[in-house]
């Protein structure tokens, strides 16, 4: 389905389209025409507008997607007691089945990775590569309190390495799904989605996840802004993944932003370099 809505975003020309999924309207692009299928999957507090940069130069040669999570972006937006790792998985699940994808090659961002490694941990056979991008695959993974309560679209530009790089226009890109206070609380449930203890609902999900990165048998390649986090952790991802590569690029957590002309070229690198 296609549908005229939102204003124009700067370098964010793609037509709108959407899916319905578990009673939800999700809204992807979907560009290029190649036969291999490159899904992008974002993160908090972001939207598919994060991927405006590499959907281009993905789609020469490659079917490029991108969706927006539910209550990101231009997707629907449902009662806050929803955002829980469940429903968010299954949203990301049920968008690769109801597009009939094959072979897909994943590219993964914060919250995406867990989201989409569901998926893929189920799923082995129907994916291809995968690139990830400062993420958390493991049970253990936490941010500090006094972080999560900063997380808002500003915080894009504020734990920047190159803020110039990241400019007013696309600041109101990322504010514009948040536009009152009911809203906001989708980003604001995401630092409670970090599980805490065994009976968590994130808990048995991610430990799974976790459980099954030894045992993936596809090309991986970590693309990791070190400039603020450090390397250990994609270290020990790359470690635990085999035969993975790891990129360090001197960027912030959202690296996509702060250093986008070294993430295309390392991503097209490793679409090149398998043949995928």
């Amino acid at each position: 389905m296609i549908r005229q809505g939102w204003p124009y975003f700067e370098g964010y020309p793609f037509p709108e389209r959407w899916v319905h999924l578990d009673g939800l309207e999700i809204h992807y692009v979907d560009e290029g025409y190649g036969s291999r299928p490159v899904l992008m999957v974002h993160g908090n507090p972001v939207w598919s507008y994060i991927w405006r940069r590499l959907i281009p130069s993905i789609a020469a040669g490659h079917r490029a997607l991108a969706l927006d999570l539910m209550g990101f972006g231009k997707s629907d937006k449902p009662h806050p007691s929803l955002h829980d790792f469940p429903h968010h998985a299954r949203i990301v699940s049920s968008f690769i089945q109801s597009l009939g994808l094959r072979n897909v090659v994943l590219i993964l961002h914060d919250w995406g990775g867990p989201f989409a490694m569901q998926y893929m941990v189920r799923n082995q056979q129907n994916i291809a590569g995968l690139v990830l991008m400062n993420t958390f695959l493991t049970t253990d993974y936490r941010i500090p309190p006094n972080v999560a309560a900063k997380i808002t679209p500003s915080i894009i530009k504020e734990a920047a390495v190159h803020p110039e790089n990241i400019s007013e226009a696309a600041l109101e890109a990322y504010w514009a799904p948040f536009p009152d206070e009911e809203s906001k609380k989708v980003y604001q449930a995401f630092p409670r989605m970090f599980p805490d203890s065994p009976t968590h609902p994130s808990f048995k999900p991610m430990r799974e996840i976790e459980q099954s990165l030894p045992s993936l048998k596809v090309p991986t390649l970590l693309v990791w802004g070190t400039a603020r986090s450090g390397p250990v952790y994609a270290e020990r991802l790359s470690k635990m993944i085999p035969d993975s590569r790891l990129r360090p690029v001197k960027g912030g957590h959202f690296v996509q932003e702060d250093a986008p002309g070294e993430v295309e070229k390392l991503v097209l690198e490793f679409l090149d370099d398998f043949s995928l």
